[in-house]
């Protein structure tokens, strides 16, 4: 084999490994949390019933927030009716989704889907 050959099959093999690191993995938070039934009550009674379409849901559980995206801060109002949040863990909107994420990992743990305005 030419030196040639070895550099580009050996490149290649590189980025092919690089290829597969996507941003887009599963949340590797174990942590377990979760919106509880009343974190849940008090944010659908916050925001009420949607009176025309929401955007689509844009995030799930087990997802990866992906640095283009900019989660919004709850409304203090709300922030103030809800319990305290350990670190890292930070609830968030993305669309019309309420978030439950670790802040380190960017994990996303929990979702209320298409309740936000």
């Amino acid at each position: 084999m030419e030196r040639r050959d070895f550099l580009f099959m050996t490149a290649a093999a590189l980025l092919a490994g690089c290829a597969s690191q996507g941003s887009t993995t599963q949340g590797t938070d174990s942590s377990g949390m979760r919106f509880s039934e009343s974190e849940r009550k008090t944010i659908e009674a916050f925001y009420g019933k949607a009176d025309g379409p929401l955007p689509p849901q844009r995030a799930k559980p087990g997802d990866v927030l992906d640095s283009g995206l900019r989660p919004a801060k709850l409304p203090s109002d709300l922030v103030a009716k809800l319990p305290h949040l350990p670190a890292p863990y930070t609830r968030y909107t993305l669309g019309a989704d309420v978030l439950l994420v670790n802040r380190d990992t960017h994990a996303i743990l929990d979702v209320i889907p298409q309740i936000a305005r």
